[in-house]
């Protein structure tokens, strides 16, 4: 069991160092602007100062203080008070107190807008790239379910298969938990409080 688990980290460490290698290029570097500006997607609109854009200031229990940013054309995800509704829309214009998302209104077959004020907000589902605990996410839980396969069917020391025993559960859901772990540090859902408030700021 112990070669397989080293099998499974060699498989993970070179996964991370190919995708870092594949990403990094000095010569293709972005300045901190750039960076910026791709953090989230490219129909984003920033034409001038003063151009308005929401601000997610978030210090959840787990991963620390983060700020997001929500500029018109990015997506936004998100929930209503005294609402069931899901909302997964791209962000049309931004004003002091509000913003409004395109809806395409299929019954008349033209595109409408909804004004959101800030104050209605519940909750607001964001994501983050985190080097290693990103990538960690969905590779945790597949290695652990690999482990406790393997030894459920490979021989163990009873010379037995379609067995295990209480030490590869423990391996293997220890590390199911810890991509769970980073799947929650990577993508989060935020109920708009004290801890999280949403603004409007602008640009300058």
């Amino acid at each position: 069991m112990r070669q397989i688990l080293a099998i499974v980290l060699l498989l993970f460490l070179g996964n991370l160092t190919a995708w870092s290698q594949d990403h990094y290029d000095p010569k293709k570097a972005l300045s901190s602007e750039e960076l910026f500006l791709k953090q989230n997607n490219t129909n984003r609109i920033i034409a001038s100062p003063g151009q308005k854009y929401l601000v997610l200031d978030a210090s959840p229990v787990i991963g620390g203080f983060h700020r997001y940013r929500f500029f018109p054309g990015d997506n936004i995800k998100f929930r209503m008070r005294n609402e069931t509704i899901r909302f997964n829309e791209t962000i049309a214009g931004v004003t002091d107190s509000s913003f409004s998302i395109a809806v395409i209104n299929e019954a008349v077959g033209r595109m409408d807008y909804q004004e959101v004020l800030l104050k209605d907000v519940r909750l607001l589902k964001v994501s983050r790239q985190i080097p290693f605990i990103s990538q960690a996410a969905p590779l945790l839980p597949l290695a652990g379910l690999i482990y406790i396969g393997a030894d459920f069917f490979n021989k163990g020391v009873d010379n037995k298969r379609y067995t295990t025993d209480g030490s590869s559960l423990i391996v293997g859901g220890s590390l199911m938990a810890a991509g769970f772990f980073c799947y929650k540090l990577t993508f989060s859902s935020l109920k708009i409080n004290g801890r999280n408030k949403l603004k409007v700021l602008e640009t300058y």
